[in-house]
């Protein structure tokens, strides 16, 4: 099917039979026309029968200035390619794009090797790939939220997490809490010390970040002097209280949070954890894969980027234990959308304690891609799979 977006009328149309017209996006509807070289032109799939309109999917990421918008590309594409697989159509903006009822945003043409700009109307669901929590801190965004919400537009997802708000959650739920390694807000140098007396061994990390930044791993010795053991270096102090002089930010605005350091499974001596991406279907939340990290050069992180490694997860996992993960993924899954509304996606930090079981470190919105290819393909694809669910759901044409 061959669509076309006339730049000067800036309205899209379609080159099919004459007078017929097709639902399009979540309100709006697609009239005959003929190309002109006015127009650009986009090739999607036949529409299906099944359903009720040409769905549109927008991914929201951000951008500097007028025109340079920001973000991984190559998804986009590879989206934007999936979903006119499917009989749709995919742009990308960012919130300042949002003009009343309408968007402006870009579209990759394959005729002509480039993203162009055009203008379209509210789209039914929106993938949020805003990729910074700066950038969900402004006023452009907050007009995004009311767009959506006047809309009813189905968002992936609401916004980043919040480490220590996520802990609060899910320590709620009792089936839950078993997996949750103690964790508290550091408010003050006698908090630290405490919890650092009661654990011996503790992970610093601020609530907001990512991707292991800025986490450090603490232990105590006899003589009350402390380890300080980042990804990049090992720092002794005779203290807690020199401890807070060289960290005191840990110590102000109660952004930061000690968790303690649970004894977990290692292979060859190295700890690793599982990478768990979760994928909402439009009607259940689904486990779409697990990656295996394994740490290398330090013990405070298995991230890749940090000198972690990739194993297979046939090494560490047997039919068990991926059972006891689908189990989890349900369970969180579930509490995410009690709190949050619709959760479209979200990946889990877990590892296999040393005596059993497991520990559930963190959540994270938003994930990052997965080093392994059949994880990012069948996350892909599962993504546009739910983009047309939810789309039939959320049609008015």
């Amino acid at each position: 099917m061959i669509i076309l977006y006339d730049r000067i009328k800036k309205t899209f149309f379609h080159r099919e039979e004459p007078i017929t017209t097709y639902a399009f996006a979540k309100d709006s509807f697609l009239l005959s026309s003929k190309a002109s070289n006015q127009c650009y032109t986009f090739s999607i799939s036949p529409r299906m029968r099944n359903r009720p309109a040409i769905p549109l999917v927008g991914i929201v990421s951000s951008k500097e200035g007028r025109n340079k918008y920001k973000g991984n590309f190559e998804l986009f594409r590879s989206i934007q390619q999936d979903v006119e697989q499917s009989g749709g159509i995919c742009f990308v903006f960012s919130p300042q794009d949002v003009l009343g009822d309408s968007i402006e945003g870009i579209m990759y043409n394959h005729d002509l090797h480039k993203w162009v700009r055009c203008l379209f109307p509210v789209p039914n669901v929106i993938y949020n790939r805003v990729p910074s929590r700066h950038a969900e801190q402004n006023q452009s965004y907050e007009k995004l939220l009311r767009f959506i919400k006047k809309h009813g537009i189905p968002f992936f997802n609401p916004h980043f997490f919040n480490k220590w708000e996520i802990y609060q959650l899910l320590s709620k739920n009792d089936e839950l809490k078993a997996y949750l390694p103690k964790t508290e807000l550091i408010t003050d140098e006698a908090s630290l010390s405490r919890f650092l007396a009661t654990h011996q061994k503790v992970y610093v990390k601020h609530s907001l970040a990512s991707q292991g930044k800025g986490i450090r791993l603490i232990e105590m010795d006899d003589r009350g002097g402390v380890l300080c053991k980042s990804i990049k270096k090992i720092e002794r102090f005779v203290s807690i209280s020199r401890l807070h002089q060289t960290y005191n930010e840990w110590f102000l605005g109660n952004q930061w949070i000690m968790q303690e350091a649970v004894p977990c499974k290692t292979v060859h001596e190295h700890r690793f954890d599982f990478r768990i991406l979760v994928l909402h279907t439009g009607e259940d939340f689904r486990l779409i894969g697990i990656g295996v990290r394994m740490s290398q050069r330090q013990e405070v992180t298995t991230h890749v980027p940090a000198g972690g490694k990739i194993i297979s997860l046939k090494e560490v996992a047997d039919a068990e234990t991926k059972k006891e993960i689908s189990r989890i993924v349900q369970i969180c899954g579930e509490e995410l959308a009690k709190s949050f509304g619709y959760v479209g996606e979200f990946s889990i930090d877990l590892a296999p304690r040393e005596q059993g079981g497991f520990v559930l470190f963190e959540i994270n919105s938003k994930p990052m891609c997965f080093d392994e290819i059949e994880i990012e393909t069948k996350r892909r694809k599962q993504l546009v799979r739910t983009f047309m669910t939810l789309s039939a759901q959320n049609s008015e044409g």
